[in-house]
């Protein structure tokens, strides 16, 4: 039951923040492409731009996936271990 719970008081936040930041997601994709095509090397110094994206331009997105990867990973362990306590 608790599950349940938490699951959609989950759903229901991350239906409201989807709601007040919808507008800002919109992002123009040429522009950001072409701006990442041709300032990658003066902006970052890699030579890859894949590498320039994903160190340089998004390391705070990069990094807090990571951390989101490793808490889920972490809750699905506990929640495996304790399947019958309350």
């Amino acid at each position: 039951m608790r599950r349940i719970i938490i699951f959609i008081i989950m759903s229901f936040i991350f239906t409201v923040f989807m709601f007040i930041y919808k507008d800002s997601i919109v992002v123009f994709p040429n522009q950001v492409s072409d701006y990442i095509k041709s300032n990658f090397i003066i902006d970052t110094g890699a030579r890859n731009a894949v590498t320039s994206i994903y160190l340089n331009y998004r390391v705070y997105d990069t990094f807090f996936e990571t951390l989101t990867l490793l808490v889920s990973i972490i809750g699905v362990i506990h929640f495996s271990k304790h399947e019958g306590e309350l």
